[in-house]
């Protein structure tokens, strides 16, 4: 942290109230009248009027995947208001998402190559009311929302790619998979029409039909990798309340993305990689 009046390193020293440190500048410059900042400038702490210790048990329970239940969050101390915890949750998906579109701009976000296996599937995710009660959003239709889902599916590791498509079209899906899918991948589809074209991109295209058997009997051939994680994923959703409207959605499989993509890599696990992200962030905000 630098000084607004001379420009030099502050130092941390011990206080008695608030968060137990702060910044300080003690130099002769300032004619005996030190300089004081908050320890938290800079960060996505500053002006909040929680303790640290509240942010970290957030931070933990976002890292860790624990329901979100703002009644019980609001029990247990973390806040006092739904208000808070909703702009706690909203600063962490930005933190999330930013080093997503980060990793898409490096170019770091394709998946398969020669000798590698991609299955491609599209699923619905939607917002069921019980019993037909509740509000529909005038942004959602169900009919009209679907999400491609790409899996590249390694030794140990998964790597999905999910994004929301309006129709189930060829005009509409095979854009996106030129654009994340290298050429010659092996893709493994089911029987749906608008894949036919992938062969024609250059991709090593396989197919198996659901009706008839969920492995190919002559190449072995299946989805079952994704189906696997379509059921996941959509657990996850339903469980975050991510399916309400299509802006939320569209976050929260950017937050899957980051899952499997950044966070599961990271020496020190999710909870370590999201606290690097949001030094990351907010290192560049500073």
């Amino acid at each position: 942290m630098k000084c607004n009046s001379c420009k030099k390193k502050m130092k941390l020293h011990k206080r008695f109230q608030g968060d137990g440190y702060q910044w300080c500048c003690t130099r002769n410059a300032h004619h005996h009248t030190d300089i004081t900042a908050s320890v938290r400038k800079g960060s996505m702490f500053f002006r909040s009027r929680l303790s640290l210790r509240q942010h970290l048990e957030f931070i933990y329970r976002f890292s860790q995947g624990l329901r979100q239940r703002q009644m019980d969050l609001i029990e247990d101390g973390i806040a006092g208001s739904s208000r808070t915890l909703t702009k706690m949750t909203s600063a962490l998906r930005k933190v999330c998402i930013s080093a997503m579109t980060k990793l898409r701009q490096r170019g770091g976000m394709r998946v398969g190559g020669p000798h590698h296996f991609v299955m491609i599937d599209e699923s619905k995710f939607s917002h069921k009311r019980k019993y037909n009660r509740g509000r529909v959003g005038s942004t959602w239709r169900r009919s009209k929302k679907w999400v491609l889902g790409i899996l590249e599916v390694g030794v140990t590791t998964r790597k999905p790619i999910l994004k929301i498509v309006s129709k189930r079209s060829s005009a509409q899906m095979l854009p996106v998979v030129r654009h994340y899918v290298r050429r010659g991948t092996s893709i493994i589809t089911d029987e749906w029409r608008a894949y036919r074209g992938l062969s024609d991109l250059g991709y090593d295209h396989h197919t198996v039909c659901h009706k008839r058997h969920f492995v190919h009997p002559l190449t072995r051939a299946h989805t079952q990798h994704l189906e696997r994680a379509w059921q996941k994923f959509k657990v996850d959703v339903w469980r975050h309340r991510a399916n309400r409207n299509t802006k939320l959605l569209k976050q929260y499989l950017k937050i899957i993305e980051w899952e499997h993509w950044l966070a599961k890599k990271h020496k020190w696990g999710i909870l370590g990689r999201l606290l690097h992200d949001i030094r990351k962030m907010y290192k560049s905000h500073s």
